[in-house]
């Protein structure tokens, strides 16, 4: 198999790592922001407490499902972020270490 065929070398991946943690830095703060401007936006909401979750940060995160869940008792995204939030606080493990196995 060519090298053009294979997967990225381990060395690229490497190098994709910072700029990984670079774009969800920047992202988090997009969101952030956007929260200031419009705090009633659920989808913007949402999105922040996805990556909050990625980020293990499940405290934060589970704020701002219940602010979701403030404009909009029936969202289901919501409701499940908000278990997955308390289970993680519960646990005082990050979720990412309990799923590995």
């Amino acid at each position: 198999m060519e090298a053009s065929q294979r997967g990225p070398s381990s060395e690229s991946r490497r190098r994709a790592q910072p700029l990984v943690a670079e774009e969800r830095t920047l992202r988090l703060r997009r969101l952030h922001d956007a929260v200031a401007v419009c705090p009633t936006d659920v989808r913007v909401r949402c999105e922040l407490a996805t990556l909050l979750e990625e980020l293990g940060q499940p405290e934060e995160a589970l704020g701002h499902w219940k602010a979701v869940l403030a404009r909009d008792p029936n969202h289901l995204k919501a409701w499940e972020g908000v278990a997955r939030c308390r289970e993680e606080l519960a646990s005082g493990l990050p979720h990412q270490c309990r799923t590995k196995g």
